[in-house]
């Protein structure tokens, strides 16, 4: 399954970050921004870090797992639409 994903590759610290996010994304909804804060005190986040988190996150965002809102530079995150289109 995480070959269909595109995250076989993903080190722990990336899938721990990007399952933070699908976590919380599922209550506020697929289209809301997630404050970098609140996927650091995420419990599956909260030990990690702050460089490594910070890294995993820049990765995602490498990797287009991960998108910004337009015009934004770092902040809020949520799951890029190609994330939702390989389920």
């Amino acid at each position: 399954m995480e070959s269909d994903l595109g995250i076989a590759g993903l080190s722990a610290p990336e899938k721990a970050l990007l399952s933070a996010i699908v976590s919380v994304q599922q209550y506020v909804g697929k289209n809301t921004y997630i404050p970098s804060r609140e996927i650091q005190s995420h419990p599956l986040c909260e030990n990690m870090a702050s460089p490594t988190f910070f890294r995993a996150l820049q990765k995602l965002l490498e990797k287009k797992l991960l998108e910004l809102p337009e015009g934004r530079a770092k902040g809020l995150y949520r799951l890029s639409d190609s994330m939702y289109s390989k389920k």
